[in-house]
């Protein structure tokens, strides 16, 4: 996820400080669809940082303005979904686990930036162990996706899942073998010893890879 810079998380801690006792979660949602409308990558990234830090009220139906966001190519690039992704759906879901079923029908979408957040959305929930088998599964929708942006953010999810459970990442690796895009074994694999990294991507090696 592209960071923000120093000067854009200085302006969004002065912002938090000034709105804080006055805001709630509806006020902060409604401002960052206000700046989400804007041409600039910052100021974009700015109403998603200033949402996240209501994350403790958010509410169900954020999911559906969070997929208006990304259907209306409002969050446009890897760096806004993955902000959107990690920062605001992820701790939704910690609060309404079972909006998170929902990604399954996002993993179909033709738009990218929906397909992405459908991957990137289950990373924080998959470093604590949570949503594997959702994970997984959406992972395996989306082998086929020609995308370098969806091969890497599958790569992404996988690695995650890999740090509570890697016997399973790499069974599971392994049992899928070509179908598996090289792009998104070798982001899976990164944590993995360099033996087992190298055997996995040898034994996975057919004419047919990807």
């Amino acid at each position: 996820m592209r960071r923000a810079t120093p000067g854009l998380r200085q302006i969004e801690r002065r912002l938090v400080g000034a709105v804080r006792a006055g805001w709630g979660y509806q006020e902060a949602a409604q401002f960052a669809d206000q700046l989400l409308r804007e041409r600039y990558v910052d100021a974009r990234s700015l109403g998603l940082m200033l949402l996240a830090r209501f994350q403790a009220d958010f509410t169900p139906e954020l999911l559906d303005r969070a997929h208006a966001w990304l259907a209306g190519n409002r969050c446009d690039n890897w760096a806004l979904t993955d902000l959107l992704g990690t920062k605001v759906l992820g701790p939704l879901l910690q609060r309404s686990p079972a909006l998170a079923e929902r990604l399954k029908d996002w993993a179909g979408s033709r738009n990218l930036w929906v397909r992405r957040a459908a991957l990137v959305a289950l990373v924080p929930p998959a470093r604590r162990g949570q949503h594997l088998a959702l994970a997984y599964s959406i992972a395996t929708r989306l082998q086929r996706d020609k995308s370098d942006l969806i091969q890497k953010a599958a790569g992404w999810l996988l690695r995650e899942c890999g740090e509570t459970n890697p016997r399973r990442l790499a069974t599971y690796l392994l049992a899928h073998g070509p179908r598996v895009p090289r792009t998104t074994l070798r982001y899976a694999t990164e944590r993995f010893p360099k033996a087992q990294r190298d055997e996995i991507m040898e034994r996975t090696r057919t004419a047919g890879a990807a």
